[in-house]
């Protein structure tokens, strides 16, 4: 008779258990690394609800929609977080900018999202620079993304800038002739 009804306890709290779901967002389609996420990108699944696991609710689909995944997304599989960039990254009014810098041309090491710094024209290689030289022109970014070193140290930072600023940066990064300079963290 004890058994009997520990066994029917069980058998009712796993049956009450198993109701306990919430709805995440999976990936319906595969979506390549760097792509901008739809709607037609995602559906929902139900999820007993488990700590350990990190999906993005359901109903945050809205705010998923529009960002970039940051790994390739399989179909199937559940959606977290980290698998998105955190959103355009870009406020009104702003562009988004890749600006190659060479080695020692930008403190990489010390670079993350988030930081404000100063992207500056350098002189060419058989420019001297003198005290009569024209300052560097400037301009005022704000770093998103930070890749890493290719072959011959040379490393992408993608910036945001005002969107006044984002040909002009985009121009001066195609010569080769920019640095980082990053602002103080204090």
């Amino acid at each position: 008779m004890l058994t009997t009804l520990v066994g029917v306890l069980g058998t009712s709290m796993l049956v009450r258990s198993a109701g306990d779901r919430v709805n995440v967002l999976a990936i319906a389609r595969d979506v390549p690394v760097g792509q901008e996420i739809t709607a037609e990108d995602l559906t929902t699944a139900a999820l007993p609800a488990d700590p350990a696991l990190k999906p993005v609710p359901a109903n945050q689909k809205a705010s998923v929609v529009g960002r970039r995944a940051t790994a390739a997304l399989h179909a199937g599989e559940l959606l977290t977080d980290g698998q998105l960039h955190g959103g355009s990254g870009l406020a009104a009014g702003q562009e988004l900018v890749a600006v190659e810098v060479q080695r020692g041309a930008a403190p990489v090491d010390a670079l993350a999202s988030g930081d404000k710094v100063k992207i500056v024209t350098t002189p060419g290689k058989d420019e001297a620079v003198t005290k009569n030289t024209a300052p560097p022109e400037e301009v005022q970014a704000k770093v998103v993304k930070v890749g890493a070193p290719n072959a011959s140290g040379a490393v992408v930072v993608q910036v945001a800038v005002a969107s006044t600023d984002g040909s002009v940066l985009a121009a001066r990064a195609a010569t080769g002739r920019v640095a980082i300079v990053l602002a103080s963290k204090g």
